[in-house]
């Protein structure tokens, strides 16, 4: 048994699919550093190397509950900045895409054998207070996942 909550669990293994980001997996992109777990843009500075990506926690509530299961829904957003250069909408298309392309991969994202149902909301791609330098991709991603109420 690990010491680690079921929705720790499944949010290290999303990052852990971010992190395969890269042309030598047939990918677009190579992220320079790893995913956060939390959003980038809170660490900001002149030296931070785009594009970058990190997950931030938005919810978390319980859909059903039996004597011996509850199903949780856990609600994150993939935050990611590429900079805006001359083609930089562009590669913010190409980074959404291997977003999209890791999470959802024609293999399911499994827990212990058990699947977790991914599903996206709707990307928003500009922040007009990021200033003129970046883009941004923020993609909500709704998490569900069964628990063992005895474990």
């Amino acid at each position: 048994m690990t010491d680690k909550a079921k929705a720790t669990l499944v949010i290290d293994e999303l990052i852990a699919r971010l992190n395969e980001i890269s042309p030598a997996n047939g990918y677009f992109h190579s992220l320079p550093k790893p995913v956060m777990d939390d959003d980038p843009s809170l660490y900001f500075d002149q030296h931070t190397a785009l594009p970058c990506m990190g997950i931030r926690n938005i919810s978390d509530r319980v859909t059903t509950q039996s004597r011996t299961a509850t199903n949780q829904t856990r609600t994150v957003e993939i935050v990611a900045y590429v900079e805006r250069q001359p083609d930089g909408r562009a590669n913010q298309d190409k980074l959404l895409q291997d977003i999209y392309r890791t999470i959802f991969r024609p293999e399911s994202l499994k827990l212990n054998g058990l699947v977790v149902e991914i599903e996206a909301g709707e990307a928003q791609l500009d922040d007009v207070e990021l200033g003129t330098k970046i883009l941004p991709i923020y993609l909500p991603i709704t998490l569900t996942y069964n628990t063992l109420n005895w474990r």
